[in-house]
C-alpha cells in the first residue's frame, strides 16, 4: 500500500462499543434473523476495543490500550511501501495518552514526518463531552517507516534545535493568538513541531552517556521548552538536566512544602503524577503535603550503597550537597573518588543552581561546599582532554548549554 490514513481512538475520553449498544440493540431486534452471523452477540463485541477502560482492564487500562495500538501500527507498518506515508489525525489535552500512541508509534518502527495543524470537527457542538470542547485545532500526523537507525543525540542538543525552531512559529503564532486562538492549540502546534525532531531519534535521545529519554521524559521536556520560552522564566533550573528533574526543581523553587492539591495542579496534562517524585526519594508525604527531602537524611540513606547504581542528575546531586552538612560524617570525596561512580554532565550545574536557590540556607551552604570540593576534584582529575572534550561537544556542540 502507498498509504493509509486513520484515526485512533482516543485513550479513555470515548468508549465506542458502550456508545454503539444504544443503537446495536434496536438494530439487531429488527436485523438478528437475516443476519444472525453479525446480530448474534446481544450486546457490541468490546473484548479487543482498543481504548482504556478501567471496568475490563482493571490493573493496567494503559497498558492494555497501547498494546492494541502498537499492533495496529505494526499492520500498517507490514503492509506499507518502503516509501509509503501513514497519515492520522488525534488530539487529546493530557499527555498520558500522547505517550502511548506516540510510543507504540515509535515502537512499530515509524517516525514523524511532518505535522499539520487544521481546525477540528466543529459540528460536535460547544457542549460536546470530549476532546474537541478543549481544542479547536486537531493535528495531523504524516508518519514513514523508519529505514535506519536514528542518529545519537543528547537531550540538551535537541533542546537547542527544537527551540529554535519553535521560535521561527512563534510570529505565526502571535498573530493566530490575536485572532482568538486558545492557548491549548497553540501548545498543541509547538509540540507537534517539537515531536518531529524527538521522533527521527527516538531510542537514541540520551539523558546522559548511558540513558535514552523515554517519550513520557520527552514530553515532559518539550513542554518546559514551550512553556519557559512563552513566559520568558528568568532562572529556569539548569538546562543539561533531565526532564523530571527540571520539573521538580521548578515545583520546589523556594519551597519546602507543597501541597498535593498544588502539585496536582502544576502537574495538570504533563503526564507525571506527584508520587513519581517520592517513589524516587526526592520528597515525602503526610497528609496531603508533599515536603522536600533532606538532603543529609538523602546521603545517609545512599551511605554504603552500590556507586554503580547512583546515575539519576538529582540523585547525585543530593548525596554530595547532604554529605557537605554539618556533622554528616560522610566524605563527599569518598563517592566522588569511587571507581564505579560516574558524575552526570548536569551534576556541577545543579550544584550551582542549589547553591543559588536551595530552598533553605543550610541546603545553599552545603551546596557551596560541595561545588568548590567538586570544582576541585574535577580539576584534579586524571581524565584526558581529548575524552573531556567529546563528552562536552556530545552534549552542548559547539556553544554553551
Amino acid at each position: 500500500m502507498d498509504l493509509v490514513i486513520t484515526d485512533p481512538p482516543f485513550s479513555d475520553l470515548v468508549q465506542y462499543a458502550e456508545l454503539a449498544d444504544f443503537f446495536y440493540v434496536w438494530i439487531r431486534l429488527a436485523l438478528k434473523e437475516r443476519y444472525p452471523e453479525i446480530f448474534g452477540s446481544e450486546y457490541t463485541p468490546k473484548t479487543l476495543e482498543a481504548v482504556t477502560n478501567r471496568f475490563r482492564e482493571p490493573k493496567s487500562p494503559e497498558l492494555f490500550y497501547q498494546r492494541l495500538l502498537t499492533q495496529c501500527w505494526r499492520e500498517t507498518h507490514r503492509v506499507l511501501k518502503s516509501g509509503g506515508i501513514l497519515a492520522f489525525t488525534f488530539h487529546h489535552s493530557e499527555d498520558a495518552p500522547w505517550v502511548s500512541v506516540l510510543e507504540s508509534l515509535f515502537d512499530a518502527g515509524f517516525y514523524l514526518e511532518a505535522t499539520y495543524p487544521i481546525r477540528s470537527d466543529e459540528t460536535k457542538g460547544e457542549n460536546a463531552d470530549f476532546g474537541a470542547q478543549k481544542i479547536e485545532y486537531d493535528i495531523i500526523h504524516v508518519c514513514r517507516k523508519r529505514i535506519e537507525e536514528p542518529t545519537r543525540v543528547s537531550w540538551a542538543r535537541m533542546r537547542r534545535e527544537v527551540l529554535a525552531d519553535v521560535r521561527q512559529l512563534q510570529s505565526l503564532l502571535e498573530n493566530h493568538a490575536r485572532e482568538g486562538l486558545p492557548a491549548a492549540d497553540l501548545q498543541v502546534i509547538r509540540r507537534g513541531k517539537a515531536l518531529e525532531y524527538f521522533s527521527r531519534h527516538y531510542g537514541a535521545v540520551y539523558v546522559d552517556e548511558e540513558r535514552a529519554i523515554t517519550v513520557k521524559e520527552a514530553l515532559v521536556g518539550i513542554n518546559q521548552i514551550i512553556e519557559e520560552d512563552a513566559n520568558q522564566i528568568q532562572e529556569p533550573p539548569p538546562i543539561p538536566a533531565e526532564p523530571m528533574t527540571r520539573q521538580f526543581l521548578r515545583i520546589f523553587d523556594g519551597k519546602t512544602e507543597v501541597a498535593r492539591d498544588q502539585m496536582q495542579k502544576f502537574l495538570r496534562g504533563s503526564g507525571v503524577a506527584p508520587d513519581e517524585f517520592s517513589q524516587r526519594g526526592w520528597c515525602v508525604e503526610k497528609n496531603k503535603l508533599f515536603t522536600l527531602v533532606d538532603p543529609g537524611a538523602f546521603a545517609t540513606a545512599w551511605y554504603g550503597k552500590h556507586r554503580r547504581k547512583l546515575t539519576a542528575d538529582l540523585d547525585q546531586a543530593l548525596v554530595l550537597v547532604g554529605a557537605c552538612f554539618e556533622g554528616s560524617g560522610i566524605n563527599a570525596l569518598d563517592t566522588l573518588k569511587n571507581d564505579f561512580f560516574k558524575p552526570h554532565i548536569a551534576l556541577q550545574a545543579l550544584i550551582e543552581w542549589l547553591a543559588h536557590r536551595g530552598a533553605t540556607l543550610p541546603i545553599r551552604t552545603a551546596a557551596g561546599r560541595a561545588l568548590s570540593i567538586y570544582q576541585q576534584w574535577d580539576a584534579a582529575r586524571n581524565q584526558p582532554d581529548q575524552e573531556k572534550s567529546r563528552q562536552l561537544s556530545f552534549f552542548f556542540g559547539e556553544e554553551s548549554a
